[in-house]
């Protein structure tokens, strides 16, 4: 007999046996045998069948014997044995799934929060696409008022500099009007230093002329 089978068909004796998927009562377990065939093994389960249940006199008949895999198992508690017949699962399989479910649901839920923080977040990339696109588009004319702003920077550069030679063009037309105002006083002066002499001359000739005595100036 295997030591883990054993084990477990020890818990088996003295319990009735009920069939989940009939819905009766199979007999009550008086002994136990383990049969292993390859790497499964069986419960050889020897009890004694109840009749007449529920007429008030039930009892003990015949003897049978009933072959179950541990897999039949839905449950073991201290007075009966439950048999699904391989169409129920054992109540340790019921719990994993429950406690799977339990999980299943849990996911679902941090999903379904995952979702909506989501959704939360697309609303906010949302927003803050908007103040991208307006921050852009300032940035833009920003950098339009900026290249106007180097451009009329580059017209005052020029105007400056077209200011300074009208500057020095002036300082240069000033220094020629003083150029000016001198040589007109040399030319005045000459003029009445030639006008002179030729008016002395006319007079002198004049005078000459009539036997007068020359004159040096008028």
């Amino acid at each position: 007999m295997v030591e883990g089978g054993e084990t477990k068909a020890n818990q088996l004796i003295n319990k009735f046996v009920i069939s989940l998927t009939d819905g009766k009562i199979l007999g009550f377990v008086t002994d136990i045998n383990v049969e292993v065939e390859g790497d499964q093994f069986y419960f050889i389960l020897k009890m004694k069948e109840v009749e007449n249940l529920g007429k008030g006199q039930s009892m003990f008949s015949s003897e049978r014997k009933l072959k179950i895999r541990p897999s039949d198992i839905v449950n073991v508690g201290p007075d009966v044995i439950i048999l699904g017949n391989g169409k129920v699962p054992p109540l340790r399989e019921i719990e994993r799934l429950n406690q799977i479910a339990e999980e299943y649901n849990s996911l679902v839920r941090e999903l379904e929060a995952k979702e909506r923080l989501i959704e939360k977040l697309k609303e906010e990339n949302y927003e803050l696409t908007k103040k991208l696109d307006e921050i852009q588009r300032e940035l833009r004319k920003l950098q339009v008022m900026k290249e106007d702003f180097e451009h009329l920077k580059e017209q005052l550069v020029r105007q400056e500099g077209q200011l300074e030679m009208a500057k020095d063009y002036i300082r240069l037309l000033e220094g020629l009007r003083h150029d000016i105002d001198k040589i007109k006083d040399d030319v005045d002066k000459l003029l009445q230093t030639q006008l002179e002499e030729v008016v002395r001359a006319i007079i002198n000739e004049e005078l000459n002329a009539r036997g007068l005595k020359k004159t040096s100036f008028i």
